[in-house]
């Protein structure tokens, strides 16, 4: 079998649990995508376009969700950041960021 892309094993990897957005399936819009938490322009500003496909920065959303968090009309609930995207976004220095976009602060608690 040959090896997955840095590209393909991202979007694998994000998908494999489907949409972790909404609750209810009937708020899907479909298909599932996989969405980079800190953006990959961001990523590629301060340096870090090797850590673009980075596994511990992706979640899988629907195509809705997808496009609201993009659009920075609704970004991806706080609570699905897990430990390994806290340690990803201490690696590349943008813990700071990743604070402002999800409202969070340094203990990882949601804020208004």
């Amino acid at each position: 079998m040959p090896e997955l892309s840095p590209s393909e094993n991202f979007f694998l990897t994000a998908t494999a649990k489907g949409c972790r957005i909404h609750d209810d399936p009937m708020d899907c819009e479909m298909p599932v995508q996989a969405a980079h938490i800190i953006p990959k322009q961001s990523l590629k500003r301060h340096g870090h376009g090797d850590k673009v496909w980075d596994t511990r920065n992706g979640l899988g959303a629907c195509y809705k969700a997808h496009r609201r968090s993009d659009a920075a009309l609704e970004r991806f609930p706080a609570h699905l950041l897990d430990d390994d995207f806290w340690r990803f976004a201490d690696e590349v220095g943008l813990r700071y960021l990743a604070e402002r976009l999800y409202h969070v602060n340094t203990t990882g608690k949601v804020v208004a």
